[in-house]
């Protein structure tokens, strides 16, 4: 029997990524305010943009120092190209929402699942909540993807397309320490005592100004703080405060999940508490995410 060759796909492969790179640069005229709505770097949106240039066969954006225009032919191709990819994300995003009345609201967290968060899912029908732990330093990369429907991560929050539907738990901050390690006093740590103390901040992704706020680089009185090391995990950056003599800040509760023999925590209350945020993604709502919000906020002060 003589074999048939495979037939050759109908349509040409389409440059996905370059298209939805276009599409979104085409409403911002900015490669910087891409990159950020995208999630990726202003190299990796020039790179797409240079791509499809090569595939198209000419410049379909002008650029100077001062602004970036669609080129006659760039014009021509949004006009088709946008509202295609528009309506392909918006079909996409309604399969997404119908899908998620069929599983379970994933529920991502940092470093805990505290009292009033885990009573309220306690109270829920059970396999109704899927708890997903959130790394220390990259609070907002899995809700941005889709992967958690809400998380509840250390304040702020300023990511395009992430809202924040809720603010809670507002904390004292401390320090975690070597038991061995001379410190402080009875009534804890002078913000500016920290200065003299090597600390352990966020080892991820995390944006810049998240990291001011839960690894501040100066305290109150404009004192320098160091941070020689970093760590993935608030386990991790404990397991090393405990061999060391170096520190690590974290919120007054997060101690009472994390205690151990051979570490000290010790408030520091010159320094800005810390709070708590119920975030979701704009674009993928859940249709229990609403009604969770609701309950937490029953649970909290």
């Amino acid at each position: 029997m003589v074999e048939r060759p495979t037939p050759a796909p109908v349509l040409p492969e389409l440059p996905l990524q370059e298209l939805e790179c276009f599409s979104v640069l085409v409403h911002q005229l900015h490669f910087g305010r891409t990159a950020q709505r995208l999630g990726v770097s202003q190299g990796r949106v020039s790179q797409l943009i240079k791509r499809l240039e090569s595939r198209v066969g000419a410049p379909v954006f002008q650029r100077t120092s001062r602004r970036v225009e669609l080129t006659e032919l760039g014009r021509a191709l949004a006009e088709q190209v946008v509202p295609a990819f528009e309506r392909l994300r918006e079909g996409y995003d309604a399969a997404r929402a119908g899908a998620a009345t069929a599983r379970p609201l994933r529920l991502g967290f940092q470093c805990a699942v505290y009292e009033p968060v885990a009573r309220v899912v306690a109270g829920l029908p059970e396999g109704t909540v899927q708890l997903v732990e959130l790394p220390w330093a990259d609070p907002f990369s899995l809700l941005a993807r889709g992967e958690v429907d809400l998380a509840i991560v250390l304040a702020p929050c300023r990511e395009p397309g992430l809202e924040v539907l809720m603010e809670f738990s507002r904390q004292p901050v401390s320090v975690a320490v070597s038991a061995a390690q001379r410190l402080g006093g009875a009534d804890g740590v002078a913000a500016d005592e920290l200065a003299v103390l090597p600390l352990i901040e966020p080892r991820g992704p995390a944006p810049e100004y998240w990291r001011e706020a839960n690894a501040p680089r100066r305290t109150p009185c404009g004192r320098e703080l160091a941070y020689s090391a970093g760590a993935a995990t608030i386990q991790e950056g404990l397991s090393m405060v405990a061999g060391t003599r170096q520190g690590l800040l974290l919120c007054e509760r997060s101690t009472a999940y994390v205690q151990r023999p051979d570490i000290r925590f010790l408030p520091v209350p010159g320094l800005e508490p810390t709070t708590l945020e119920v975030v979701r993604n704009e674009r993928r709502p859940h249709r229990l995410a609403a009604g969770f919000v609701e309950l937490l906020a029953g649970h909290v002060d």
